[in-house]
């Protein structure tokens, strides 16, 4: 089995950080209409770092296991590290690639993020896949 399929299988089975944190400083809902992903990501937030990141949904093998390790990568990075993440981000974490047709799951919640951030900052942007994927 390759190193990428091991990391999914484990990380798809035990998310450390699938639950719902108690008041959050923000949370947000995305949704892969491709393939019925839906994430929410719940975010706390102190003095622009991320003190804890969350999610909860209904997601494929590889957009959980992306997730799982995407939250915890970004605890203690600034809300500026963040909001400028892409793929190339989470490609890292998987030496042997992703498939094309499961690309945007792999990203779901770097875009999910990236949206509660913009919506924290109140800057108007709403990312889409076509912004996260290169």
């Amino acid at each position: 089995m390759s190193d990428t399929n091991t990391l999914l299988i484990e990380y798809s089975k035990n998310p450390q950080n699938k639950y719902i944190i108690k008041d959050p400083t923000i949370h947000y809902r995305e949704q892969n209409r491709l393939c019925a992903d839906v994430i929410e990501v719940f975010l706390r937030i102190e003095d622009s770092i991320i003190t804890e990141w969350s999610f909860d949904g209904y997601m494929s093998i590889v957009a959980t296991a992306s997730s799982s390790l995407f939250g915890e990568s970004i605890i203690w990075m600034t809300i500026d590290e963040v909001i400028h993440l892409r793929e190339p981000y989470i490609k890292q974490f998987f030496p042997d690639g992703i498939s094309s047709r499961r690309r945007n799951g792999s990203v779901i919640a770097i875009l999910a993020t990236r949206n509660a951030l913009h919506a924290l900052k109140e800057d108007s942007i709403q990312d889409d896949f076509s912004d996260i994927l290169e």
